[in-house]
């Protein structure tokens, strides 16, 4: 055999030997890791809780009448109060929010008969329908008042515009909504 022969074996061999595993290649690695971290969202929410009332108030005398409200007929001298109770919860660290009310009152009733609405929200005076919303969990409640006067007061207490007559209280709802940045706007 000629010696470029014998010399072209020995350098296909040394080149099998290093790309077959034969050989060992040595370079250096390093790493590192996080530890795992988990990071809680907040709340906002808005929800009316147990306890409606309904009551008639009479001179000074005050009846509840919730379990018969179906079969209640309110006369002159007759005020009904309806009472519902609703919740917040704002729990967030940075988080501000204003509390709205779309207030729904009674429709179609005689002039002479009048209604309003009030609210509490975290023991203060909802002042007109607007609020701001207390952190963690705060309570208020929705006042509906429909008064009919009795006797002298009482005008065009006609049986056409009075009697066997049905009025709807319309539907009331409380929304709250975060602020932008952290700022409070009542």
């Amino acid at each position: 055999m000629k010696k470029s022969m014998k010399g072209t074996i020995a350098i296909a061999a040394g080149i099998a030997l290093l790309l077959g595993g034969g050989g060992s290649l040595a370079y250096w690695q390093g790493s590192a890791s996080t530890t795992s971290a988990t990071i809680q969202t907040g709340e906002l929410n808005v929800a009316l809780t147990s306890g409606a009332t309904w009551q008639v108030k009479r001179g000074s005398t005050t009846t509840d009448i919730t379990s018969t409200l179906a079969s209640y007929k309110m006369v002159p001298g007759d005020q009904i109060i309806y009472t519902v109770p609703f919740q917040t919860k704002a729990n967030g660290t940075n988080l501000t929010a204003t509390g709205a009310v779309s207030w729904g009152g009674f429709a179609s009733v005689p002039a002479h008969l009048t209604s309003s609405v009030a609210g509490t929200y975290n023991s203060a005076a909802i002042a007109g329908s607007s609020f701001t919303v207390a952190g963690g969990t705060a309570n208020g409640q929705l006042v509906f008042t429909l008064t009919w006067p009795f006797g002298a007061n009482a005008t065009n207490d006609t049986a056409a515009a009075t009697m066997n007559q049905s009025w709807n209280l319309g539907a009331t709802t409380v929304t709250v909504t975060q602020n932008a940045n952290g700022a409070t706007t009542p």
